[in-house]
Order: C-alpha cells, then structure tokens, then sequence
C-alpha cells in the first residue's frame, strides 16, 4: 500500500474507533444495571474485538495488547465464566480511559500512554477475578500473558491482503461520510437555500395568478408544470441540506451515564441517569456548544440535589437518587431538561447565602420572587457549598452555564420545591429553519403558526367561548380548552365576529387554542431573524417572506402563551350591571338600591347561607336572594323576574352538588358567572370546575377580600367590555 492509502485507512480507524470507544463508555454503565443482558454484553465484546483487530493489522501495538486484555476479561463474562461486580467494571471503565488516551496519541503521533497498569490489573481480573494480589503476581503472569497475545497478532497477518482491498474498495464511501465542512459554509448553504424557498413560493403565487387569467393557455399550461417541478426539487435540496446539519443529541448524552457513575462513587450517593429522546436532532453547532452546560448541569443535581441514601430514607425516599436528561421539540424550540428528585432549592437559603457573600443587598433580596431567587444560583462567584471540592463550590459552573447558553440566544428556567427536587428547562430557538406553517389572519393582519405545533383546528360560534376564574375557555368533545386572543395578546383592534377558527396548539404536555379570525392556508416558510434592533419581542419567532411579496411575522407559541398568562383576567360574556366594587364601597353615591346587582346565594347549610350574606350584605351594595338546594336555585334563575347577576354556591351539597348543579344551569342556556365555595377542593375537582362551566372558586371559611374580588371581577370587568 502507498502512504495515501495508509493514511486513509488511519483517518477511517480513528474515526470508527472513536465511535465505539463512545458507545463502550455508554454501554458499561448500562451493563453495571443489567448484568444479565447477553445482547448488550455480545454488542461490547464485539466492539473491543473490532478495535484489536484493526489496531493490530495497522501495527498499533499497544491498542491492540489493550483490547486483547479487555476482550478476554468479556469474554468470560458473556460465557458466564465471570460475573459482573464493581471491581470488574472499574478495571474496564479504566481501559476505556486508557483507549481514548491512546487514540489522542496516534492522533498527535506522541507516545506518552503508560498501560502497563491497566493491562496488569485486566490481566489479574482474567486470571483470578481479584485485583488484590496484583503485586504477588506479575512475575508468574508476564511470561503467559505475551504467549497468549502474539501468536493472534501473526495470525492475522496472512489476512493483510484481503483487508487492504476491502478497505480500498470502501475507503471512498468511508471518506464521504466522514467529510468534515466549516460550519459556516453550510451557514450559507443553508441561507441560499432559504432564499430558494421564497423565491419558489414567489414563482407558484405568479404562476396561479396568470392561471387565472389566461385559463387554458399552452404557454401557461408549461409554465405551472415547470414551477411544480422546480418546487419539488427545491423541497428535495431543502431537506438535503438542512440534514447535513442535523446530528442527534444522543451523542452528547453519551458521555453522561459514566459520568454519573463516577460522581456517585466519589460522593458516597446511589444516583441513577434516565435518559429519554436522545434521539432529538439538533443543529451540529449547538450540539457541540451545549456539552458543557449540560456537564455543570447534571453534576449540580448529583451534588447539590441528590441526598445520600441516609438522609434520603429519612426522609421516607428511596435509597437510589434518580436524575433525568431528556430532550424533545416544542414547537420552534429544543427543550433540554434536567430533573432530579433531591433536596430541592429554598429561596429563603439562597437570598441569605447571596446577601451573605455581598452579591446582593437585603432590599433587593427582599423583592425577589422565588424564580428570581433560583436565578441566584447563576450568578458569578455563587456556591451554596460551604467546603469546596473536586465537584464543586467554587462558584463558577453555573455561571458558565448561563454565559454558553446565553451565546446559542437560549433560555434557563428552573422549578423547585423543597425536599421534592428541582428541574431546569433549556429552551433553545432554532435561528434559522425552514417549516411548514398555517397561515391565519388576526384583525385584517397575518401571522404564521409553525405547523409542527398545530393539532387541529376548529370553528365555532362565540356563544361557545365560555369564562373560568377570567380566562376563556372552550369545551371541545370530552375536555376544556384555554383560549388564548392573538388580537388582545398582541395589542391589535379586536374584530367582532359571531363565528371564529380555533387553532389548538401543543405545548409539551399541554394544549391550548388560539382564537382568529379566518385560516388563509398553509405554506413553507424561512424563519428569518427579525435582527438586534427588533429582537426580544415576546411571541414572536421571527419573520418570513410569503408567496405574495409581503412579511409576515412567525408566531412563537410557548412565547405567546407565556404572554397571555400575563395579560389581565377579564369576563367577556355575562351582562349585568357595571358596577366597581371597591369604588363603591368608598362612594355612597353608588349605593343605591336601582344600581344594585344581585347575588343568589345556594347553600344547603343555613349557618354558611348567613355567613355569606353577612360577608357581602355589609357593603349595602347588593340584592341578595337565598336558596338552600341546587333544585330551587335552578328555578330560580329559570325565573327572569328574579334577574340574578351571579351565583355563589356551595360544592358540597345532597342531591345535587354544585358541580351538577353548574352544569344543568348551562344546559339551560342560563349564561350568569358562577362561582364555587368549599372547605376543601381536590385537585381532579379543578377540571370538574372546567369542565362543568364553572367561573371561579373561593376556599372556605370566607375570605371578604377575596370574595369581593372574585364578585368584583365577574360583575365589573364584563360589563367594561
């Protein structure tokens, strides 16, 4: 062979050695949990024996005298002449180590690996399956051990001719698929690419409308055949391209399942990694920026969120610590999460250790909620850690966390409780990508809503756009649905409408529906960077260019629904009269009898029926009418001459509960705010409030503030609408 073909042969070895050393790391911790896995220990085996293979054909000898150690230590252990314990997989946890030291060394061309140690100790596991009486040994092992390994060696040299013109044959598909481009020339690939796109979409927009006007023209006829193919191919060279930098994020999680183990032997806990979706695409580029602060990520939960099995059983936990790694699509974005079932944070904690360490004042901790007080941990120089370690409490690997992830434009939220565990969200935005998007129009303006996030899409009638606790809601087949406005949640002129298109949208695990007012259709769109003048706009993705020349701006729905959270709660529906509570109560001007607004109170309980009056009767500002079962307070409302305003019922009730009670008076097409009262409400019973079209809950006993403030809500803010 000539120096070409050898060094294609090194450059084809290193990089499938690599990825087995990769695979090696992940799989023995894997073999650590299921020892009696016969598959998982033939796919390891397999591995070293490729890796001795090539190493001892191309004259590496020391990889090769490695892995022939390591292959006979799996060799027993796949036959079941050797079981699995820690001892054995720390020697070979060691090899691998070893290898990839070795690996950087053909690499450099340097030769400055010691093995001598490890293939000692793999040696004495294959011989005795102890490594205590690795001193008393050696002299007897060294002359057996290179008997053993030469003659295999010299046995696969006859087969060197074979396996040059295999390699041969396969080094030109090999070095295609191992082809290393600089990232920014498919940056701009991938922009011109974009950039086809619309001009394709612009093309088969002019094409239809000379379809339209000069119908059954040959010329024409030629022209929409030629623009469908050109959109075909474009839509070919899209994909292509937008592969090439797409890697799945599984191989960064690789890395992690050993490195868990190795924190947890040093630490003293029992720490197990889950690892779910590592099979999620990620641009190359991000892939490799989000290792490290993954790394900072995963060993503060080991460290800082993981208790030892001790503290952990008294706590009534289980001994094993359980830390999660998973990764998925949300809508425009990647969501990295890192969950563990430790300690949790307490805001209180990291407020004192702030203001202790001079990082903040006590005003300012003082103001803090308790996700700003979580955000504490990001700050340079911040380390609950009272001694400092090999792990931590130098105060400076979160701090890299939010510097790196900062760079990819990405978001760090956090969610903790005490003695229950904390988990951090990284949402990465995609900068640039080509997608489907259904384009709707919202108050004669159009937006694009990437169609990966889009479940369905209904039309309805405003009549069935319902309120809860002052959001809108729709009950569509078996559940609610929250209703998001895009007009009121973007500051546009509302459009009255009696019939309006929902578009149901998912996000994670949840759903919501956003409320427009036509679907336009649906089309490939470029998310284009609305640029650092314009940026930071919450809801908006960014912007594109449609088949008719004009922007349009790309909705972000995890953005957009965070936004809408914020927005104030108001009751669209329900007349009554308009009435401020709070200013009343202070202007006895508005307290007279023709401006009241009737309260129907239904409460099978005569001592709570009068504690409600007495709570909202003292302000003189109500009529109120009392029931004491949900069978009269239908007939009731039935009556109009009663014209009640609203209803406070009681949920626990015979008969009849409230939540039934709800229901039939809907059934009625009886449209008054509802509200609930009880002493104690389960969390299923929040979904019954929804589902039975129930406004809003107050807990028992009575609060007068927040009971004239739900009332204040319902009777005041619909009738500002």
């Amino acid at each position: 062979m000539d120096k070409n073909e050898i060094e294609e042969l090194i450059g084809d070895f290193l990089v499938e050695t690599s990825e087995i050393v990769d695979s090696l790391d992940h799989d023995l911790v894997e073999l650590e949990h299921r020892q009696n896995d016969l598959d998982l220990l033939n796919k390891i085996f397999r591995g070293a024996h490729t890796m001795k293979g090539s190493s001892s054909f191309l004259g590496f000898d020391k990889l090769t005298l490695l892995t022939h150690n390591a292959e006979e230590v799996l060799n027993k252990l796949r036959k079941g002449d050797m079981v699995v314990t820690q001892l054995v997989m720390d020697v070979l946890l060691e090899f691998v180590d070893s290898t990839k030291e070795l690996i950087e060394d053909i690499q450099t061309g340097e030769d400055k690996v010691d093995i001598d140690n490890v293939v000692q100790r793999l040696k004495d596991i294959n011989l005795g399956g102890d490594t205590s009486s690795i001193s008393a040994r050696p002299k007897e092992v060294a002359p057996t051990a290179p008997a053993e390994t030469a003659p295999k060696p010299v046995a696969a040299k006859p087969a060197a001719a074979p396996v040059t013109n295999t390699q041969k044959q396969g080094a030109i598909p090999q070095q295609e698929q191992t082809i290393r481009v600089d990232v920014s020339r498919l940056d701009a690939l991938l922009n011109l690419v974009g950039e086809l796109v619309l001009s394709r979409n612009r093309l088969s927009q002019l094409s239809n409308d000379l379809d339209s006007k000069f119908e059954n023209e040959y010329l024409i006829e030629q022209l929409l055949e030629t623009t469908s193919q050109i959109g075909m191919n474009t839509t070919e060279l899209q994909l292509a391209v937008m592969k090439t930098r797409m890697i799945p994020i599984g191989k960064v999680f690789s890395k992690f399942p050993r490195m868990v183990r190795d924190l947890s032997r040093d630490s003293g806990k029992d720490i197990e990694l889950v690892i779910t979706g590592e099979e999620t695409e990620l641009d190359k580029s991000v892939v490799e920026e989000i290792g490290d602060p993954l790394i900072h990520l995963i060993r503060n939960s080991c460290d800082h969120g993981c208790e030892t099995p001790e503290a952990r059983l008294a706590k009534g936990k289980p001994e094993k610590g359980i830390v999660e790694l998973k990764a998925y699509h949300e809508g425009n974005h990647i969501v990295i999460e890192i969950k563990d079932d430790g300690a949790g944070m307490d805001p209180e904690k990291l407020k004192s250790k702030a203001i202790e360490k001079g990082i903040m004042t006590q005003d300012e901790a003082l103001n803090l909620t308790d996700e700003q007080a979580y955000a504490i941990i990001f700050r340079p120089g911040f380390s609950t850690t009272e001694k400092v370690t090999n792990i931590s409490g130098r105060g400076v690997g979160m701090d890299v966390v939010r510097t790196n992830v900062e760079k990819l434009n990405g978001i760090i939220t956090i969610k903790s409780e005490i003695d229950q565990g904390s988990t951090f969200y990284l949402k990465l935005p995609l900068t640039l990508a080509i997608i489907q998007a259904l384009l709707v129009e919202v108050s004669e303006e159009v937006f694009a809503i990437p169609l990966a996030s889009v479940v369905e899409t209904v039309r309805v009638s405003i009549d069935e756009v319902h309120s809860f606790e002052g959001r809108e809601v729709l009950k569509l087949r078996d559940r609610v649905l929250s209703l998001v406005r895009i007009d009121r949640t973007f500051g546009l002129e509302e459009v009255d409408s009696n019939e309006v298109y929902v578009v149901i949208v998912g996000l994670a695990e949840k759903q919501l529906g956003f409320i427009v007012n036509n679907l336009i259709g649906q089309e490939e769109i470029v998310i284009k960077s609305l640029g650092e003048y314009i940026t930071g706009n919450s809801g908006i993705a960014g912007a594109t260019i449609t088949g008719d020349g004009r922007v349009r701006l790309i909705i972000d729905v995890a953005g957009t629904m965070e936004l809408a959270q914020l927005m104030p709660r108001r009751s669209t529906k329900s007349k009554g009269k308009s009435k401020d509570i709070e200013k009343s109560h202070n202007d006895s001007t508005h307290s007279k009898k023709d401006n009241r607004a009737t309260v129907l109170i239904c409460d099978d309980s005569p001592t709570d029926r009068k504690i409600t009056r007495k709570v909202i009767g003292s302000l003189g500002l109500f009529t109120i009418l009392e029931v004491s079962s949900a069978k009269d307070a239908i007939a009731t409302l039935s009556d109009s001459s009663n014209g009640c305003d609203i209803l406070l019922t009681d949920i626990m009730m015979p008969d009849m509960d409230g939540f039934k009670l709800c229901s039939a008076i809907r059934e009625k097409g009886i449209d008054i705010p509802i509200i609930g009262m009880s002493s104690r409400v389960e969390p299923a019973d929040r979904k019954k409030m929804m589902a039975s079209g129930m406004n809003g809950f107050v807990q028992k006993p009575l609060n007068k503030t927040e009971l004239l403030g739900r009332i204040n809500e319902f009777i005041f803010d619909k009738d500002s609408e």
